[in-house]
């Protein structure tokens, strides 16, 4: 409780940091971004049509940045279409999305190191409190190069404009603020206890007096406030033994990653005809000279193919199918990612999912497997075009491992010739254009590769793990809050188990309750009002609707509904910020 105290004490110490709304920004002192050209040529695009909705919506967005000072008119040459997408979370186009695609072509990158995970590692050492802030509306409140204002031109139905500021969309924007932030964290001697990764600053502590008494959290906010930023609350996650941060979960001397690189090959399913088989030994014959007695280890599965022999999956095969696959993840077929190593990635896609594979051509000139990745679709995306789903793969293949490929050059690999230079005419409100709209902020170039050379890819697309609904990055971290031996006591000591053991799932330990086709773990009321508690906390105090949408998919408990909304209602620090986000009365 005492710690408790002092947290919200800093919070409303510092209440004057926390934006009211995206246009809550300030502009920061002593630094400013510039854009440079690889030639001097201009950049113009007719401007999109939109219905009345849309562009009444465009037009209100405008006029806030306007009254803001965010952007400004223009009569440059350069002119980038601007249409509405869909903002993750929200049923209506709410993104106002500039085009610079045609601009990023033209830009030169700026080289700027990112964050390792191996450096925090050793830098959090022995800390036991982390802090993560996330900059308001980051990129604007970083001012542009006047000369290169008008390099940022964009139109739309009632005007021509340009940025102020630095904006969204642009190839170099995240290495610029990387820049300008670490800089600043140096500026004032933050390093020893601060990092940041774009508009993400994580600090770290041994203990509560330092993270709080001595001022780590206070000296960072300090330094924010000074240098012009604003934070956005929902965002932060104060004095937590526990935190997600660069696609890793850090705690007291423990990181371990968010996301499971090799899922993909651990839960590849049993083949269950010949033609899973063969994918799957399609994908195998890359590794032979790896693999130890691959001929021997593999001829149950080749027996499978004999003339007239019926399709029948006896113990060997599994044996021989598992021993594989164990193989796929160790040494020596798989190596560690190495940031100093080229980056390779293959991707392919098909009706039932999309796969990939992250590869690193070794100091021997020889490309070896670093992680891989699948994922199935859903009933939409299995009616979209070829296209589409080619370039989703690639999509889906970047956002999962970002946290390796942000700041690096790497080169992706399709089997879709039309992707070769993503030279692809499509507006940013079309799902395709949002796709390619997403891919610009990475620097990469995508090499064409016929598909009899992309097996391994194509059989990971044709054999998907991950559920297409599933954000996988959630449920890790919300399973992570509480820990497996928690359960296995808590359900232990759980009456309604013991008397319905006979109609519950048990595995790994753990009772499972099915309940609309989903398998749910069941927690006793009081240990789910710790877990409700936990994630309400964790999440950075969300809503009712949002906590349920985290915990109901995967928990189930008597009461859960009820627990959830009397946390979020009881909630003091939930009731003291309350007023900060409601709209003002005239």
């Amino acid at each position: 409780m005492k710690k408790k105290i002092e947290i919200e004490k800093i919070i409303k110490e510092y209440r004057t940091i926390f934006a009211k709304d995206k246009y809550d920004i300030e502009s920061v002192r002593n630094y400013e971004a510039h854009i440079d050209l690889l030639v001097n040529k201009y950049c113009s695009k007719r401007l999109y049509r939109c219905t009345i909705q849309d562009k009444l919506e465009i037009e209100e967005q405008i006029s806030m940045l306007l009254k803001n000072n965010l952007i400004e008119e223009s009569t440059s040459p350069f002119a980038a279409p601007v249409t509405l997408a869909f903002k993750k979370g929200e049923n209506r186009k709410s993104r106002l999305c500039v085009d610079f695609r045609e601009l990023n072509k033209i830009v030169l990158p700026q080289a700027q190191p990112f964050p390792l995970i191996d450096d925090l590692i050793i830098k959090t050492r022995n800390c036991k409190y982390f802090t993560t802030l996330d900059i308001n509306s980051a990129f604007w409140a970083i001012p542009l190069r006047v000369e290169d204002r008008s390099k940022t031109g964009f139109v739309t139905q009632n005007g021509h404009f340009q940025w102020s500021c630095l904006p969204f969309g642009l190839k170099t924007s995240p290495a610029i603020f990387q820049r300008i932030l670490s800089n600043i964290l140096r500026k004032h001697n933050l390093t020893g206890y601060s990092v940041n990764y774009i508009d993400d600053i994580l600090i770290y502590s041994s203990t509560f007096e330092e993270h709080t008494s001595i001022r780590h959290i206070r000296n960072v906010l300090e330094a924010i406030i000074k240098e012009g930023f604003r934070l956005k609350f929902k965002k932060c996650t104060f004095a937590s033994d526990s935190v997600k941060y660069l696609g890793h979960i850090i705690q007291n001397n423990s990181v371990r990653p968010l996301k499971d690189n090799l899922i993909s090959i651990r839960d590849f399913p049993t083949p269950k005809m010949q033609k899973n088989i063969r994918q799957f030994l399609g994908k195998i014959n890359f590794y032979h000279e790896y693999i130890p007695k691959s001929a021997i280890i593999l001829d149950p599965l080749h027996n499978l193919f004999r003339k007239n022999e019926k399709f029948v999956w006896s113990e060997k095969c599994e044996e021989s199918f598992n021993q594989i696959k164990r193989y796929l993840c160790s040494q020596p077929v798989l190596e560690i990612f190495d940031k100093d190593l080229p980056i390779k990635i293959y991707t392919d896609a098909s009706l039932e999912g999309i796969g990939a594979i992250l590869k690193q051509t070794q100091l021997d000139d020889n490309d070896k497997p670093v992680a891989y990745f699948s994922k199935k679709l859903n009933e939409h995306q299995k009616r979209k075009k070829a296209i589409y789903l080619e370039c989703l793969a690639m999509k889906e293949a970047i956002k999962y491992w970002q946290h390796w490929l942000i700041g690096k050059q790497f080169t992706i690999y399709s089997d879709h010739k039309l992707l070769e230079n993503m030279n692809i005419k499509c507006r940013t409100d079309e799902e395709l254009g949002d796709l390619t709209y997403y891919l610009p902020q990475y620097d990469f170039t995508v090499k064409y590769i016929p598909g009899k050379e992309n097996v391994e890819a194509d059989c990971l697309s044709r054999n998907p793990v991950l559920e297409s609904e599933n954000n996988r990055e959630e449920i890790l971290r919300i399973v992570n809050v509480i820990q497996i031996k928690d359960i296995v006591e808590d359900q232990e000591k759980n009456e309604t188990i013991k008397e319905q053991k006979q109609n519950l799932i048990y595995k790994n330990k753990i009772y499972y309750k099915k309940i609309k086709k989903q398998e749910k773990i069941i927690l006793s009321e009081e240990f789910s009002k710790k877990l409700i508690k936990k994630v309400h906390e964790n999440f950075c105090h969300i809503g009712i609707r949002q906590l349920q949408k985290k915990i109901s998919p995967i928990y189930t408990a008597i009461n859960l509904t009820k627990n959830i909304i009397h946390t979020c209602k009881t909630c003091e620090i939930c009731i003291k910020n309350k007023s900060r986000c409601q709209k003002k009365l005239d």
